[in-house]
């Protein structure tokens, strides 16, 4: 026998009551009172806000999305940068003949091993230190590195570091609107099923397949066993 399957997700909880709202109107309005006025007008004063709050979520994970992806982008032209800059400068103290201690001034060992950091943060703090790390090396005697320079370097760390706090904020706008959901969510369950109870007292002379097909209409949806033939 097909059993019912309730709301599943926000949107399954939204498209139920939406439904159920306006299949009870019509019903109500052809004098089939299968669910009552009052239960109509609670729905009906519930939807907008939860509507509202269903959308913000897509709407500020859509958002999340996007910054996600800017931050990526700016953190994969800050690393690109970077190691343009070790390679430069790795070839400038073999070129030039200058002692490997320069190498220190921008975060590579004496060997002028590449470092391999551990994720974005510690990229931004290595990128970060190797634009100090030039000014050091410059009150030291040496040569401001070119080609990428410092400067040009510092410019796509702040872009970097901009996009890291910016999804910072998106996770909170996030988290706020899960949360704003999260505490209408109870009281979608709890309509969804005023629905359903008053549906099966109404319907409960009603063959268990014609009970069905109403209940359909208001929209329930019911599990079917496996090979077990859907109803019409």
């Amino acid at each position: 026998m097909p059993i019912y399957q309730s709301p599943g997700s926000d949107n399954a909880r939204l498209s139920f009551l939406e439904r159920a709202k306006t299949t009870a109107t019509q019903d109500i309005a052809a004098e089939n009172e299968y669910i009552t006025q009052n239960l109509v007008d609670e729905i009906t004063v519930f939807l907008p806000d939860f509507e509202e709050k269903v959308n913000a979520v897509s709407e500020k994970l859509s958002g999340r999305a996007k910054e996600v992806r800017e931050r990526m982008q700016a953190f994969e032209k800050m690393t690109v940068y970077t190691r343009d800059l070790w390679a430069v400068l790795k070839r400038r103290v073999w070129r030039m003949n200058e002692p490997a201690e320069v190498l220190t001034f921008y975060k590579l060992p004496l060997d002028g091993t590449v470092p391999n950091p551990n994720g974005q943060e510690e990229w931004l703090t290595i990128a970060k230190e190797v634009v100090g790390g030039d000014a050091r090396a410059v009150a030291a005697g040496y040569l401001a590195m070119v080609n990428p320079s410092a400067e040009e370097l510092d410019t796509v760390v702040q872009i970097a570091e901009a996009e890291y706090d910016d999804v910072a904020m998106a996770d909170r706008e996030y988290d706020k609107a899960q949360e704003e959901l999260a505490n209408l969510r109870p009281t979608a369950d709890q309509l969804a099923q005023e629905v359903m109870d008053e549906l099966r007292f109404t319907l409960r002379k009603k063959d268990n397949p014609s009970q069905r097909r109403i209940m359909r209409t208001y929209g329930a949806t019911f599990k079917y066993a496996e090979g077990e033939p859907e109803e019409g």
